[in-house]
């Protein structure tokens, strides 16, 4: 039996007098693949459920990836079974958002974020900032005066060490 058949008559059989439009559904994540994912439920594996209203490859974009093994709230926006699309997830692994240029990544697989740019990141500012402050020196009456002290140095490197463990 064909697997959107199946699905439209296991969503027939919850559906009442009431109810003549696709229920919504929740499905166990079995995974993701860029902007769509596989889900499970009753058995049934369903591959291709969209992340985002369309499946298109634009580079603007926000997608709200679920994190492997949870639960989303699936349903059809079309009423088509071969259009469906994740609603609401209970677990985040990554949220990802770009437009024109701009792309932030909040990443719980790594703890991490990444800003970016077309021509920087948040993280290649910082790194300028802690190397430009290891190599800091000012003008005295003798010359100029050396690199920072060892104490600097090290709360530079500190610095340098917490930015970081946050950014990609």
């Amino acid at each position: 039996m064909d697997k959107y058949k199946k699905l439209g008559d296991y969503f027939k059989s919850l559906a009442t007098d009431a109810i003549t439009h696709m229920p919504l559904v929740n499905a166990k994540v079995i995974s993701v693949e860029g902007e769509s994912c596989t889900v499970e439920f009753d058995g049934l594996q369903i591959d291709e459920v969209r992340l985002k209203a369309t499946i298109n490859g634009q580079a603007n974009k926000i997608i709200v990836e679920p994190k492997t093994g949870s639960m989303v709230l699936i349903g059809s926006l079309t009423g088509d079974l071969k259009d469906l699309a994740v609603l609401s997830v209970d677990e985040v692994a990554k949220l990802q958002y770009e437009q024109d240029g701009l792309s932030i990544l909040i990443d719980s697989t790594d703890n991490k974020i990444k800003i970016e740019n077309q021509t920087t990141s948040l993280k290649d500012v910082l790194q300028k900032l802690a190397d430009l402050l290891k190599q800091f020196q000012v003008f005295t009456p003798s010359g100029p005066s050396g690199t920072p002290l060892p104490p600097t140095i090290a709360s530079i490197t500190e610095f340098e060490t917490e930015f970081k463990s946050i950014l990609k």
